[in-house]
């Protein structure tokens, strides 16, 4: 999928959402994979005629000879705003074989975003299969994290737990945070991004979250409490936000296919594909 033909809208997430095809919006390890096309092009320009550093997987290198070409990225305009992604999270409570409550986090699709289907439910929209908008690569599976495993420290900036890894790894011991990472940023060559993002600069990741007694203690009736994932793609420091909530995020970033978009591109009358000058193949991001 190529990030030039998806929309972006900022403002407060119930007035957005409806604008698009709510099952298009961009999974978080899709939006991962798109900041760093956009970091490659922004950072590792080279002198007039000098060819690019071939750095990262095929799908970075593709890139990089067509940002030689295309000059300015969509995704320039984003650089260093925050994006709600697709990805559902689910805060539960279970019991051990003990009888003590353990909470945990579980992850998802968007069929399962609790606070998308709020948004969406009295508008003439579902969320149904997303195969239409994303290739089976991003389609997150479910995974299921205990809180406690993480290994998470109080944030007090952010009244939030969290973890946080170096971009400078080869390994990652905590093998629930790199579960989660490999959500993140998706599921192959995940250190090989890391030493991407290394190399242009951005030296940390930083994954928040609730508390598990905080959890514990206000799971209710519904034995679910839902919480929106958040990004910074852009900054020193990747700030991934497991904890999000509606009210924090009022001036939120969405990647997706806006519903006027799609409804023009049904309309259209068939045309000849435009040259894209690209050894005579398709363009970025058709790999995926």
């Amino acid at each position: 999928m190529n990030i030039d033909e998806r929309d972006i809208e900022r403002g407060a997430l119930h007035d957005i959402l409806p604008k698009f095809h709510p099952n298009s919006i961009s999974y978080l390890g899709e939006l991962n994979d798109y900041r760093m096309y956009a970091e490659v092009w922004s950072n590792k320009r080279s002198k007039v005629g000098a060819k690019r550093s071939e750095i990262g997987h095929v799908g970075y290198l593709k890139t990089l000879e067509f940002g030689e070409r295309e000059q300015k990225r969509k995704s320039d305009k984003i650089r260093f705003d925050y994006f709600v992604v697709a990805d559902s999270l689910n805060y539960k409570v279970t019991r051990d074989v003990y009888g003590e409550q353990k909470a945990y986090i579980q992850m998802g699709g968007v069929q399962t975003n609790t606070i998308f289907s709020n948004i969406i439910k009295t508008k003439a929209q579902s969320l149904h299969s997303d195969s239409d908008f994303h290739s089976e690569g991003y389609l997150p599976g479910i995974i299921e994290l205990d809180l406690e495993k993480l290994g998470l420290s109080r944030n007090d900036e952010h009244n939030k737990y969290y973890f946080e890894i170096s971009t400078n790894s080869s390994g990652i011991s905590n093998q629930y945070q790199k579960m989660l990472l490999s959500q993140a940023l998706g599921r192959h060559d995940i250190f090989e991004k890391l030493q991407l993002l290394h190399k242009v600069g951005r030296k940390r990741i930083r994954c928040l979250f609730e508390n598990h007694e905080y959890v514990i203690k206000n799971i209710g009736t519904s034995n679910a409490i839902p919480r929106l994932c958040v990004a910074w793609p852009f900054h020193e420091t990747l700030v991934f936000d497991f904890a999000g909530i509606p009210e924090d995020y009022e001036d939120a970033c969405l990647l997706g296919t806006s519903i006027a978009t799609k409804e023009k591109i049904v309309k259209a009358p068939k045309v000849k594909p435009k040259d894209t000058g690209w050894h005579g193949g398709p363009q970025i991001d058709s790999y995926a």
